[in-house]
């Protein structure tokens, strides 16, 4: 495999499963509210940086991402509205680390559904077994 076919199959797992973790609300619930989770990537901060920071999405969102290849036109379209949403969510009382008033409020479930319909919409659209596998979050794409 290509150092270019390599970072586009890295790229689009993480993606794949941030979208997941964005759907899974009892994952969201689950961790982020047990006081006995010692790991920070379960936390409302950490799944926006994994979505936003780390996959280059902050600023201009998807542009660069169509045009060097890491998603289609038509994942692109399946994904927008969430994009959209998630983009705009701000914490209650801008908390970022008020988990149980982040998971009580009405937008976030927005997000959560919109994550949802992206997951729904974008499955068909997927060749790669794995990648679909992560979708659906039955894979750890670190481990994968």
């Amino acid at each position: 495999m290509t150092d270019q076919a390599e970072i586009k199959k890295g790229w689009r797992e993480r993606w794949l499963s941030s979208i997941e973790e964005f759907a899974n609300f009892e994952t969201q619930r689950q961790t982020w509210l047990d006081n006995e989770n010692t790991n920070l990537h379960y936390t409302f901060v950490e799944y926006m940086c994994c979505y936003f920071d780390d996959l280059n999405l902050s600023d201009g969102g998807y542009a660069w991402a169509l045009k060097e290849g890491l998603v289609s036109k038509e994942e692109h379209d399946a994904i927008d509205q969430f994009h959209e949403i998630a983009d705009r969510y701000d914490a209650p009382a801008n908390d970022d680390y008020d988990h149980i008033e982040i998971l009580k409020d009405p937008a976030w479930k927005a997000v959560v559904r919109a994550a949802q319909a992206a997951q729904k919409a974008l499955e068909p659209l997927l060749f790669d077994p794995n990648e679909k596998e992560i979708l659906k979050g039955k894979t750890d794409p670190k481990n994968a």
